[in-house]
């Protein structure tokens, strides 16, 4: 079996297409996040001024409460 730099051409080839599955995976995940995060905002669009002041929300952050990996405050 061929060799490149000390790897066969299988390992070269493994460790490339687990790369590529891990990248498309995580590309999965961030489409995933991110559709969360438009359902979300609907969610939240769909509320009146009033609630989501009682929710400690003005119209005008839910943009950036969602983007925020903490507890909004």
């Amino acid at each position: 079996m061929e060799r490149v730099s000390g790897y066969s051409i299988l390992e070269v080839l493994w460790t490339m297409a687990a790369a590529a599955a891990e990248r498309v995976l995580a590309a999965l995940r961030a489409v995933g996040e991110a559709r969360g995060r438009a359902g979300a905002a609907r969610e939240l669009e769909r509320l009146s001024d009033h609630m989501l002041r009682d929710i400690g929300l003005h119209r005008s952050q839910i943009g950036a409460a969602l983007r925020e990996q903490r507890p909004w405050s």
